[in-house]
């Protein structure tokens, strides 16, 4: 590939677009997922392991279950009506 000084500067001083600017933007942000996807999922793996973990999930669990319950029985009792047993 032979360029010479001119097509440098050229090149350098081409303007991005909107549309490099998004595709820029999306690019980091696939790769920012990505990468923060594995390192979450490494470290709710090695945190999943332990017992105190696994039962302070489950009562968090319990509570928003409860928290639930309480509302659609109290707001939206028409929501429970239409469950069939």
């Amino acid at each position: 590939m032979d360029v010479n000084g001119r097509e440098i500067r050229r090149l350098i001083r081409e303007e991005l677009t909107k549309t490099d600017k998004a595709e820029i933007k999306r690019m980091i942000t696939k790769e920012i997922d990505k990468s923060l996807e594995k390192e979450l999922t490494k470290a709710l793996e090695s945190e999943l392991k332990s017992k105190d973990t696994k039962d302070e999930i489950g009562e968090i669990t319990k509570k928003v279950l409860k928290k639930l319950y309480k509302d659609l029985s109290y707001h939206h009792p028409y929501i429970i009506d239409r469950i069939k047993v």
